[in-house]
């Protein structure tokens, strides 16, 4: 089966997301839909529900969400975007696999660079737990992470360079 890519549930779910429209991104979800967060192998969101609170706060703190690939066959595609997070850039690539019924069953999401990898656990952490009604979880959640999303800043502005090309050139 041939599909038109501006036709298949990947746009479907792309469009949705450009728009910050979480009741068009619901729809394009199975009901049994299962996202695999980039943040923790132990994180996965099981069923729409779930998926729709996760939704419904990476939606609150991301701005700007562009798709810029589209790659695949009528029941797997690979796609790769930007958003922003406040000032930091975020590449996310994610691997969309599409049931029978043209809905979509499983994300698998990959985020870079690091420090707006952590940027974003502080961000969805904390709203999750505040979403699911657990404040006292939210500042604890906030506490924890703050730390490595301030060591990945920190290494990511001063660090890195020197162990780059360019940082090597200053040094000498």
């Amino acid at each position: 089966m041939t599909v038109h890519i501006q036709d298949s549930p990947a746009a479907a779910y792309r469009r949705a997301g450009e728009a910050h429209d979480l009741d068009a991104l619901m729809t394009t979800l199975a009901a049994d839909v299962t996202l695999h967060s980039p943040l923790s192998a132990e994180a996965t969101f099981e069923g729409k529900d779930q998926v729709g609170e996760l939704f419904s706060v990476v939606l609150s703190v991301l701005s700007g969400m562009r798709y810029h690939s589209d790659i695949g066959d009528d029941r797997t595609r690979a796609l790769t975007a930007t958003a922003r997070l406040g000032s930091l850039e975020i590449h996310e690539a994610a691997v969309v696999e599409v049931d029978d019924d043209g809905l979509v069953r499983d994300i698998t999401l990959f985020i870079r660079p690091l420090p707006a990898l952590t940027a974003l656990m502080g961000a969805l952490g904390p709203g999750m737990a505040r979403a699911s009604g657990r404040p006292g979880l939210a500042l604890l959640v906030g506490a924890a992470i703050r730390p490595l999303a301030a060591m990945t800043r920190l290494g990511d502005r001063t660090l890195v360079p020197l162990l780059t090309r360019r940082g090597r050139r200053q040094a000498i």
